[in-house]
C-alpha cells in the first residue's frame, strides 16, 4: 500500500479525531475488533469463477495424480515430472502470479490458495512440493524484482512447465538464520560475471531445475541471482535419502568458481533480501490452503476404512472413540479452512487497492503480505499443526494396517512432518508472529493502547462485549482470550522493554495465545456471517466446531498465561493482576457440551463419508 493510500485508508476511517482501527488494511487488527466486526472472506463467497478454478484443480488432482500418488509418484522419475507440470501449464495451473504479457494468468492472492488447495487432493504431498517451488519461491523473486528482459527470458517457461524452478537459500550454517549466507559472489575482471563459489543445501526441485534463484553475499551484501541449469562450475549433488517425500527432489547445489552473467542479478547487489524472502508470506498461507486438502482426504480414507473394518461384531465407525477422532479432524480442517481464507481475503483486498501502473507494484505487493506477517504465521503453524494431530487420529482408526506401506496413511504421516520445518519452523514462525504483533502495538497501528484502556474498563465492569445473539458466550470467551493476551504483552513489555524480542519462551506462549484467539474469531465469524446460508442448507457442522474450538482451546489459554506471568513475577503474581484475570477468566470456561457436540459432529463425518461440510 502507498503511503497516501495509507494516509487516506486512516483519514476515510476517523471521525472526530478517532480512528476507526476496523476499517485499516493491515494485519494485527483481529485483535482489537469484536468478533464478527471484520467481515471475513471464506468459501461461501467464492465467485463462479473462483468455484471453476477450484472444481477444475481439484478434479486433475484427483484424476490424473491421486492414480499415481501410491507408487509411480514416488520414483522420482524426473521424465514423468516434466509432463505432469507441462500439462499443468497448458491448464494455466503454473503462471497465478505472472503477468499475461509474460505468458502467466496473475491470479489473485485467493485463486493463488484455492489451486494450492485443490492440487494437494493428489494424495503427494512430494508433487504439491514441485508446484509449490514453481509458483512461489522458484518464480516470484523473478516476477516481483526482475527487469523486462529477465522476465522475458524466463518468465514464458516457467508458466508453460518447459522450465522447472528451485530456489537456493539454505546453506549448512545459514538455516533460520538465512542471511548468513557463506556463498560469494566476486565480479570479473571484465565486469561481465560474477564468480560464485559456495553451497546450498536441502533444494527442492534442484535436481530437476533449469534455474535456480541463488541468495549469496557480493561485497558482503546480502544478494539475489538466477543460475541456470548446465552453467560451467554449476554442480548438482546426490538426492538426500529422507523419511518422507520420497518423490520430491532434494539436493545439495555446489558453485565452483561458477560464472554467472551479471545481467542474471536481481535488483541491485545489497537488495537481495525481497527476492529472497518475498514468496516467504506467500509460501506460509499456501502450506496451510495445502493441507486443508490433504486433511479433507485424510479424512475420506479414515471413514472408508471405518466403514469397512469390523471390530466387536460391529463397524468401528459405530464406536464413539473413533467418531470422536472423525469429529476432531472436521474441526481442524473447518478451522483451518475459515482460518487460511480470512487471512488470504484480507491480503487479497488490500492488495486490490494498489495500482498494477505503478512501477513499484511487485514492491508494494511484497510490503502488503508483510502487513499480515503474523496471520500468515498464524496459518503455517496451526495449519502444519492441525494436519499433524488429522493425521495422527486417522493412522489410529487404521490401527495397525496404518503401519503398512500399502496403505496411504503411513505416507501421509511421514509426508507432513516437514510442514513444521520448511518456511521457515513452527518456533521461528512464532517468533514471527510475536514479534509483529509487539512492533504493531507499540507503533499504535492497530490502538493498543486505546485497547488496553477498554480492558481495563472490562475487569472493573465485567466483560461486556456489546453483542447479544445466540453466540454471546462465544464471542465474550474469545474476547476475553484478547484481553488477557493483551495484559501479558502489556506485562511483558513493562518487565523486558526492549529486549523482549529475546525472550523466545515468552514470545512463543504469547503467539499460542494468539493464535487461538485469531483462529476461534475466524471461525466464530464465519459461521456469524453465513448462519442463514447453514440453516438454508441444512448444515449444523460449522456452527457445532466453531462451538467446540471455541470452548476446549479456550481452556488451554490460562496455561500459557500462568507460564509467562509466573515467569516474570517469579510465581508471586500482584493481587491486583490476579483480580483482572479471575474476571476474564470466568469466560474461558464454557458450559459447552463438547462431547455431545463431538458425537453430533462424527455421525456427520460418517454419512457424509469424509469431511461434512459444503460450503458452495
Amino acid at each position: 500500500m502507498s503511503d497516501k493510500q495509507q494516509n487516506d485508508n486512516t483519514t476515510d476511517s476517523s471521525k472526530d479525531g478517532v480512528i476507526d482501527f476496523s476499517k485499516i488494511k493491515t494485519g494485527g487488527t483481529f485483535l482489537t475488533n469484536v468478533v464478527g466486526s471484520e467481515k471475513v472472506f471464506c468459501k461461501e463467497l467464492f465467485s463462479e469463477e473462483e468455484k471453476m478454478i477450484y472444481e477444475a484443480m481439484r478434479d486433475f488432482a484427483t484424476n490424473e495424480l491421486l492414480p499415481l500418488s501410491q507408487n509411480e509418484l514416488n520414483k522420482k522419475d524426473e521424465k514423468l515430472i516434466r509432463k505432469l507440470v507441462e500439462q499443468m501449464g497448458e491448464l494455466g495451473f503454473l503462471g497465478i502470479d505472472v503477468p499475461e504479457k509474460y505468458g502467466g494468468s496473475e491470479m489473485t492472492k485467493t485463486g493463488m490458495c484455492i489451486l494450492a488447495e485443490g492440487i494437494s487432493f493428489c494424495g503427494s504431498p512430494s508433487f504439491c512440493t514441485v508446484w509449490n517451488v514453481q509458483t512461489s519461491i522458484g518464480s516470484l523473486g523473478i516476477i516481483w524484482y526482475g527487469n523486462d528482459e529477465q522476465k522475458k527470458k524466463w518468465l514464458p517457461g516457467i508458466c508453460s512447465g518447459e522450465k522447472i524452478t528451485a530456489f537456493g537459500l539454505t546453506e549448512p550454517e545459514a538455516g533460520s538464520d538465512a542471511t548468513n549466507s557463506k556463498t560469494t559472489g566476486v565480479l570479473s575482471d571484465d565486469g561481465k560475471h560474477y564468480i560464485l563459489n559456495g553451497q546450498k543445501i536441502f533444494i527442492s526441485n534442484g535436481a530437476w531445475a533449469d534455474t535456480v534463484i541463488v541468495a549469496l553475499k557480493i561485497d558482503g551484501k546480502f544478494s539475489s541471482i538466477v543460475v541456470e541449469k548446465g552453467t560451467p562450475g554449476f554442480e548438482i549433488g546426490k538426492e538426500e535419502k529422507k523419511m518422507g517425500m520420497e518423490g520430491s527432489s532434494t539436493v545439495p547445489l555446489y558453485f565452483t568458481d561458477c560464472k554467472v552473467p551479471v545481467e542474471n542479478l536481481l535488483g541491485k547487489v545489497g537488495e537481495g533480501a525481497g527476492p529472497a524472502f518475498c514468496g516467504l508470506n506467500i509460501g506460509r498461507f499456501k502450506l496451510g490452503a495445502s493441507a486443508i486438502g490433504g486433511m479433507m482426504l485424510g479424512m475420506k480414507h479414515a471413514v472408508e476404512y471405518a466403514k469397512e473394518r469390523k471390530a466387536f461384531g460391529q463397524y468401528i465407525s459405530d464406536f464413539g472413540s473413533i467418531q470422536e477422532k472423525l469429529a476432531t479432524a472436521a474441526i481442524l480442517t473447518y478451522t483451518l479452512d475459515s482460518t487460511c481464507y480470512s487471512v488470504i481475503g484480507k491480503q487479497t483486498d488490500a492488495i486490490n487497492e494498489l495500482d498494477k501502473n505503478d512501477p513499484e507494484y511487485y514492491v508494494k505487493q511484497g510490503n502488503t503480505t508483510e502487513k499480515y506477517i503474523a496471520e500468515n504465521s498464524i496459518v503455517k503453524v496451526y495449519g502444519s499443526e492441525s494436519a499433524e494431530q488429522l493425521i495422527d487420529h486417522c493412522f489410529q482408526i487404521f490401527g495397525g494396517y496404518g503401519f503398512i506401506e500399502e496403505y496411504p496413511i503411513a505416507q501421509a504421516y511421514r509426508d507432513n512432518r516437514i510442514n513444521k520445518i520448511w518456511e521457515g519452523t513452527n518456533e521461528i514462525n512464532k517468533m514471527l508472529c510475536g514479534r509483529a504483533m509487539i512492533t504493531k502495538a507499540l507503533s499504535g497501528e492497530i490502538g493498543f493502547k486505546e485497547y488496553l484502556e477498554k480492558v481495563d474498563g472490562f475487569c472493573k465492569d465485567g466483560l461486556d462485549s456489546g453483542y447479544e445473539g445466540t453466540y454471546k458466550d462465544e464471542v465474550e470467551c474469545i474476547e476475553a482470550a484478547k484481553a488477557i493476551y493483551a495484559i501479558c504483552l502489556n506485562e511483558s513489555l513493562s518487565k523486558h522493554g526492549q529486549d523482549i524480542g529475546t525472550e523466545q519462551v515468552i514470545i512463543e506462549n504469547l503467539a499460542n495465545i494468539l493464535i487461538y484467539c485469531y483462529v476461534a474469531d475466524s471461525t466464530l465469524s464465519r459461521v456469524m456471517q453465513h448462519k442463514d446460508f447453514y440453516e438454508s442448507k441444512n448444515q449444523i457442522v460449522p456452527e457445532m466446531c466453531a462451538k467446540v474450538y471455541t470452548a476446549e482451546q479456550g481452556i488451554r489459554v490460562m496455561e500459557y498465561v500462568y507460564k509467562i506471568l509466573n515467569n516474570i513475577y517469579e510465581g508471586d503474581i500482584p493481587a491486583d493482576l490476579n483480580a483482572k484475570l479471575d474476571v476474564l477468566k470466568e469466560r474461558l470456561s464454557l458450559s459447552t457440551d463438547t462431547i455431545g457436540l463431538k458425537k453430533i459432529i462424527g455421525e456427520k463425518v460418517v454419512e457424509s463419508g469424509g469431511y461434512p461440510v459444503q460450503s458452495f
